[in-house]
Parts: structure tokens; C-alpha cells; sequence
């Protein structure tokens, strides 16, 4: 018995340490993952945009001058120009009006459900599809809505929507719009199922309007999901490439490059990898900068607000 007594403190000892062994051979699988497919590539794309290399020949070093040459890239720094007006105009095809939608659609009555349903049915599409469809329709001599004109006896109006650097950019926001105010509108339905009835039917006993209980009630409420809305909306817009890459290509006259599209343009068309490598770990710092920003910001408006 006494030698029984003495060996279990030995056995509380060693204990916690196989326990730690075990839980690091279980993780050990999903470690190597992460190390292969995110932190290699992370590590190995910052090596690349400090060299020059083309694909082909061994890397050179060079230092700063990848970042050095995009800072004087006017059509680099241009291409963020487009992406800010982009984010801009989906905040308001996409978000503002996905809840414009979902607040109308608010409701049980018959033909509403497959209003809904329509409505998100250009979500289900592939934004490259959607493209392609939308440059058929935008084309100038043969496409749906030129053509509709002239069939009205408003010939004078048609444009080459996709071919002006007027048009171009403006276009590709209303096709966005067109194709993920869908997907805002069902978050934001979601969210609306949620809100208790008797909270608007005390609203409107008390004289509130549809408007007023929309800004003093939906609004309010709506905060964390509209947060989330909006920073979806931020970030998606800087990783935006195939809607551009299939309706404009960054054209006319690079009125619509974006980052994605002029790294890609760079990387592959130029055989500039390593200045596209560049160019993509300043648009991942652009990127995490405006998250943390706005995630700060939002956090503090959520302390102030309650």
C-alpha cells in the first residue's frame, strides 16, 4: 500500500503532460494544413514581392522597388479610385436596397414568398455567368436594352454603355446591384422575423407612420445586421474581379481597373509576377487596415449605443 501511495503523486505529475501530448498529436493534422496552404503561401508571396521574377528564371532581389513602382503606378492608384466608388454604389444598389426590399416584402401575405423568391434568384447565378449575360444586354448595336430603345422611338438615348468610361463603371454597379441585393434582402428578412409584432402594432397605436417606424423601430434594430451588411460589402468589393474581367476588362480606357484586375493583368498578361505579388500583399494591408477601422468603429458605436 505504501508503495502504491507513493507512486500516484508520480502519476498526477505526468499526467497533465500526456494529456497536452495527446491534444497536440489530434491538432497536429489541422496544424499542417494551415502551415501548407496559408502560412507557406503567406510566407512565400512576401519573399516574391521583395525579388523580381517572371515565372521562368530564378528570382532577383530587389528590395523596395515592386512597392516603390506601385506607389507610382497612376493607373494602380486610379484602380483604388474605382474600387472606393464601386464599394459606394453597391452600399446603395446592394444594402440599402436589398432592406428597402426585405422591409416591403415583410410580409405573409399570398405571391409574397415568390416575390422573394425571385427576387433572390440572381444570387444562385455565377457572378462570371451574370457578367456575360449583362454584356449581351449592354451591347450597343445588338443588345436587349439599346434595342428596346429603338423599338420605343428612343433611339437617341441608346449608348455604348459598356464602351464610354462614363457608362462603364456605372453599369457594373447596377449589374452588382442587380445581382446581390438578394442576398441583403434575405439577411435582412431574417433579421426582420425576429422583431416582435407587438413592437410596430404599439407604433402604430401610438401614431407612428410606415416611416417613422422604419427609422425609430427597423432601423435600430436592424444595427448589427446593417454593421455586417456594410463590412461584407467593403470587403467584397476589393476581392471584385470576375464582373469587371467579363463585362469590361478594366476598360475603356482603364475606367474600370480594379486592384484585382490589374494584378492579374500584371502578373500573367506581363509576366510581372513578383510586381503582381506586390501589388497583392498591398491590397491584403489595404484591406485588413479598413476591417480593423471599421470593426473598431463599429464596436464603439455598438458601446455608445447601448
Amino acid at each position: 500500500m505504501a508503495d502504491i501511495a507513493a507512486a500516484r503523486p508520480i502519476e498526477d505529475r505526468t499526467a497533465p503532460v500526456a494529456r497536452g501530448a495527446v491534444n497536440l498529436l489530434f491538432i497536429a493534422p489541422a496544424m499542417l494544413l494551415f502551415g501548407g496552404f496559408v502560412l507557406l503561401p503567406v510566407a512565400s508571396a512576401l519573399y516574391y514581392a521583395f525579388t523580381h521574377w517572371d515565372g521562368f528564371t530564378p528570382p532577383r532581389w530587389a528590395g523596395l522597388a515592386n512597392f516603390q513602382r506601385a506607389l507610382a503606378d497612376s493607373v494602380h492608384l486610379m484602380s483604388y479610385v474605382h474600387v472606393v466608388l464601386y464599394i459606394l454604389g453597391t452600399l446603395v444598389f446592394e444594402v440599402a436596397f436589398g432592406l428597402l426590399v426585405a422591409v416591403l416584402l415583410n410580409s405573409d401575405r399570398r405571391g409574397f414568398a415568390l416575390l422573394r423568391g425571385l427576387f433572390f434568384s440572381p444570387v444562385v447565378l455565377s457572378m462570371t455567368a451574370a457578367g456575360v449575360l449583362w454584356a449581351f444586354v449592354l451591347d450597343y448595336r445588338s443588345g436587349l436594352l439599346n434595342s428596346v430603345l429603338r423599338a420605343l422611338g428612343a433611339g437617341d438615348l441608346a449608348q455604348p454603355w459598356l464602351s464610354q468610361p462614363g457608362t462603364a463603371l456605372v453599369a457594373i454597379i447596377i449589374v452588382s446591384g442587380w445581382k446581390y441585393s438578394g442576398f441583403y434582402m434575405v439577411i435582412f428578412f431574417a433579421a426582420l422575423r425576429r422583431i416582435p409584432r407587438n413592437i410596430f402594432e404599439a407604433a402604430t397605436l401610438d401614431g407612428a407612420g410606415p416611416v417613422r417606424g422604419f427609422f425609430s423601430i427597423t432601423l435600430p434594430l436592424l444595427r448589427q445586421n446593417v454593421l455586417v451588411a456594410v463590412l461584407l460589402a467593403i470587403t467584397g468589393g476589393f476581392a471584385g474581379f470576375d464582373l469587371f474581367f467579363t463585362m469590361t476588362n478594366g476598360g475603356p480606357f482603364s475606367a474600370t481597373e480594379v486592384p484585382a484586375t490589374w494584378i492579374m493583368k500584371q502578373a500573367f498578361d506581363q509576366n510581372q509576377l513578383s510586381y503582381g505579388i506586390a501589388l497583392t500583399v498591398v491590397l491584403a494591408v489595404v484591406v485588413m487596415l479598413i476591417s480593423l477601422i471599421y470593426l473598431r468603429l463599429s464596436e464603439r458605436l455598438s458601446v455608445t449605443r447601448y
